[in-house]
């Protein structure tokens, strides 16, 4: 009987780490899918910059207050993913299950709001583009 207790307790042990390991990985995977996406829009708003500064030196009627400030706005949230960047870090050792998934909940946080700052910005420069061109 002893034996058993000691066998399902390892079993459970072991069952419950492993667990926590797959939280944390489909955590993190979670953080990975969303920096991926913010990372074709950062890439698609350096596109739509050089769009931009070709529209505004072929036409000289263009408020530059108007597209200035739509430049501006892709330059920020692509400064903001690369932000985002530097300051994340996946190296976990030495923490908690519960320090790790804290950081990979507010880290998909951060990165979902760059994300949705680079997709407003790019909106609002294709707009502008499609408006604009000639």
């Amino acid at each position: 009987m002893k034996l058993y207790v000691i066998m399902a307790t390892a079993f459970w042990l072991l069952n419950a780490c492993t667990d926590t390991k797959k939280q944390e990985k489909d955590a993190l995977e979670q953080v990975i899918k969303i920096h991926d996406e913010a990372m074709a829009k950062s890439e698609q708003a350096i596109k739509d910059k050089i769009l931009l500064d070709s529209l505004a030196k072929a036409n000289s009627s263009l408020q530059k207050t108007d597209i200035n400030m739509v430049i501006s706005n892709l330059s920020n949230a692509d400064k903001a993913m690369e932000d985002w960047m530097h300051q994340f870090n996946a190296d976990n050792t030495g923490k908690s299950h519960e320090q790790i998934m804290q950081y990979l909940n507010d880290q998909q946080k951060k990165v979902t709001n760059v994300n949705n700052r680079l997709k407003t910005a790019i909106n609002q420069s294709e707009q502008f583009i499609s408006t604009h061109k000639q």
